[in-house]
């Protein structure tokens, strides 16, 4: 499996790295650090002095970025082989991105954050680019990931199964890793707060044909894993992939990346978009 590690010497990039060491199968490995150039204006001290001060800013944050690439080779050069580490100068997201449509790996792996993101946001602002138009799988750690051992799967359509069986098939976890695959049932048990309820006959209907969904999913993904089970929940999904996250305490938690229609946005809330910002775990977006 090739990856492409993103890191920027921040924390949550140390976890990413540490991260990698998690992963079953790394066939090749790609560190990029982007060199995120600051605007300086000193208008009041002339284009000269304004010039000299900003290659300054570039030598030292080119430095720091070479010293980071340095660090993190070091930490997985004995684990993952070959490595190649990239120091490029642009826009991180962009450049991310760029990489990416150039190297095609099968997974980007970064921090949740970067130097400087509140603390009390999962996402950066690059985070949030890149999951929005990479076209590969993104794993986003949020903290320590050391060992994947459980892994919560929330899947709500046959393109979702299709292409968690793609990603597996390239074993990117250990063979006796816990798999267990959410479907949610949005039907809440009262669909306004004046207390209309759905009808119990159409909600025992749309139950059944969820377990059956997820009885043919975990068929087809027992290819991949010997240890796939199924669970079916009943609300708001969004709340409920939270909920059981909580419940089930895996090391990561999986979902598809969606843009839903206008109609579903108003009934359903943008699911992944709501996942993503309120998990406290790591969160592997597969596409």
């Amino acid at each position: 499996m090739r990856v492409l590690l993103a890191t920027d010497g921040s924390e949550q990039s140390f976890h990413a790295t540490k991260a990698v060491m998690s992963l079953a199968s790394v066939s090749t490995l790609t560190i990029l650090h982007v060199i995120d150039l600051p605007r300086l204006t000193f208008s009041m001290l002339g284009p000269e002095i304004a010039y000299d001060l900003s290659k300054v800013a570039e030598e030292a944050l080119r430095k720091d970025g070479e010293q980071a690439l340095t660090r993190t080779k070091a930490l997985l050069s004995d684990k993952v082989k070959p490595v190649e580490i990239r120091l490029e100068e642009g826009s991180p997201a962009e450049l991310i991105l760029s990489v990416t449509q150039e190297e095609h790996p099968d997974l980007i792996l970064m921090g949740a954050r970067g130097r400087g993101q509140v603390e009390e946001l999962f996402l950066g602002s690059v985070s949030q680019r890149v999951l929005t138009h990479a076209a590969c799988p993104v794993l986003i750690i949020n903290g320590p990931l050391t060992e994947i051992r459980k892994i919560l799967i929330a899947i709500q359509s046959p393109d979702d199964v299709q292409k968690v069986g793609q990603f597996l098939t390239k074993h990117p976890f250990q063979p006796q890793t816990e798999i267990t695959l959410l479907s949610v049932v949005p039907i809440p048990r009262s669909l306004f707060r004046g207390g209309v309820s759905a009808p119990e006959e159409k909600i025992e209907q749309a139950l059944k044909s969820t377990e059956d969904f997820l009885d043919q999913a975990v068929s087809q993904l027992k290819n991949c894993y010997d240890s796939v089970t199924g669970y079916v929940g009943l609300g708001a999904p969004a709340n409920m992939i939270l909920e059981q996250a909580s419940i089930t305490e895996p090391d990561l938690l999986a979902m598809g990346m969606h843009h839903p229609s206008t109609i579903t946005r108003f009934v359903l809330g943008t699911v992944s978009h709501t996942v993503l910002h309120q998990a406290t775990r790591s969160v592997l977006v597969i596409r």
